[in-house]
């Protein structure tokens, strides 16, 4: 179980470290991740289960709008899971270059508190 960890944090990092693909009409994500899954076996997973999310027909404004209520009397026909998965998704895409750099800090503050705990038992 560890060494899947230990793997799949290896897999992130070199996808992190990837160069951004020029922004064109001709790119496909879809085909970039049918290439690249060789290479990202467990990240390209996780986009698949991404991408499968089905399109909804409701107004995407009022869905991601977190501020009020995201599910009335005429959007109830929408299931929990794909409000999760809508909701997700919309900070997800709102997130910044910012919160990927953060994550290596982020990462070496959790190994320090897993160490301090281990020594504690």
């Amino acid at each position: 179980m560890k060494t899947n960890i230990v793997e799949s944090i290896g897999e992130l990092e070199k996808y992190l470290q990837e160069s951004v693909e020029d922004d064109s009409n001709m790119f496909s994500i879809l085909d970039w991740w049918k290439v690249n899954s060789p290479i990202f076996p467990i990240l390209s997973l996780m986009a698949r289960d991404v991408f499968a999310i089905p399109i909804s027909t409701v107004a995407s404004e009022s869905v991601f709008s977190t501020s009020g209520r995201v599910l009335g009397p005429f959007r109830s026909y929408l299931t929990h899971k794909i409000v999760e998965s809508l909701i997700c998704t919309q900070d997800w895409i709102r997130g910044s270059i910012s919160d990927i750099i953060d994550y290596e800090k982020d990462w070496e503050e959790n190994q320090q508190i897993d160490n301090e705990l281990s020594k504690m038992k």
